[in-house]
């Protein structure tokens, strides 16, 4: 037992050794490195010292004005506060999956997919940490993390910014045309692309009430724009899909926002051999450092179990 003690002991010192010699080079000043450390300067001294007659090399020149690392030691600073850098990395991973995620979690989203995706999936996340208090913010605004303290957002986006943010695919949002079977059979079947020119679309984005809708045929062999003029524009899409279901017309929205309509047989697809541009993927966003609070890992790894994406990364945002 005292064995083990004392060889804990000896690599603790040698740990101490090599933060002390990482600290005189960056800092250029025994002085300043031991004030950090909270030692005396002869101390530090004394462990560079150790340091090179393990070596067998010259790691700093010393004078009365400067310290400087030689060109031995700034070969082995570089390789050090690497391995330094990996060994404080597994300690506090160790620690924070250790820690039982708590603590109150703001997420953002826009309005419609906070309904459709996160309300759901709210409930078995909350179930499962209940020391977690979670807080929604459904937005159409990008909110910036620091200025709003956001630690997770939901971004349905065709291409992310540069940033320092990690973003998660967690599935690609299509779009397509839904109507109330009481419509279609009111005003007609719509067999192919053109004879939406002669129905009555809810959509969500339009330029003075007109859109051009982008549509290709599954099988590769058709492609078509057609312009149309909303009967009804909304601003979000939960509005196009309530009056969809009042049998007012055809909505253009993400299948994620109709899919227990559709199962319910409420409505019902339109063009459903068609693809329709305009979809994009959906993205999980959190902050970039290296060890994340437990409380925003847990959420993320719940949302990508739930995707079954788990352990994948995108890219940066």
């Amino acid at each position: 037992m005292k064995r083990q003690v004392a060889k804990k002991e000896t690599i603790d010192a040698e740990l101490v050794d090599l933060r002390a010699f990482c600290l005189v080079v960056d800092l250029g000043s025994i002085t300043a490195a031991a004030k950090t450390l909270g030692e005396t300067k002869g101390s530090v001294s004394r462990r560079i010292t150790r340091l090179e007659h393990a070596l067998g090399v010259e790691l700093l020149r010393r004078s009365p004005r400067r310290v400087q690392a030689t060109e031995d030691g700034l070969a082995y600073r570089m390789r050090v506060g690497r391995a330094l850098e990996l060994l404080e990395d597994a300690n506090v991973a160790v620690q924070q999956a250790r820690a039982r995620p708590s603590g109150h979690l703001r997420v953002t989203a826009p309005f419609d997919l906070g309904l459709s995706i996160l309300a759901p999936l709210s409930a078995g996340f909350v179930e499962r940490f209940p020391e977690i208090s979670l807080e929604m913010v459904l937005t159409e605004a990008l909110l910036d993390f620091d200025a709003h303290q956001i630690d997770v957002a939901l971004r349905a986006t065709a291409s992310l910014p540069d940033s320092s943010l990690i973003a998660h695919r967690l599935q690609l949002i299509e779009v397509g045309l839904f109507a109330a079977p009481a419509y279609l059979r009111k005003h007609g079947p719509v067999r192919r692309p053109a004879d939406l020119e002669a129905h009555r679309l809810l959509l969500s984005q339009t330029t003075r009430g007109h859109a051009t809708i982008a549509l290709e045929a599954r099988d590769g062999r058709e492609r078509a724009e057609i312009r149309v003029r909303a009967a009804i524009s909304a601003s979000d899409f939960s509005f196009c899909r309530e009056v969809a279901l009042a049998g007012a017309g055809i909505a253009l929205v993400p299948e994620v926002n109709v899919r227990s309509d559709l199962d319910a047989k409420r409505l019902v697809p339109v063009l459903k051999d068609h693809a329709i541009s305009g979809g994009a993927p959906l993205y999980l966003v959190h902050p970039g450092t290296r060890f994340l609070p437990p409380k925003i890992r847990a959420f993320r790894d719940y949302l990508l179990d739930a995707f079954g994406v788990r352990g994948r990364r995108e890219a940066s945002a």
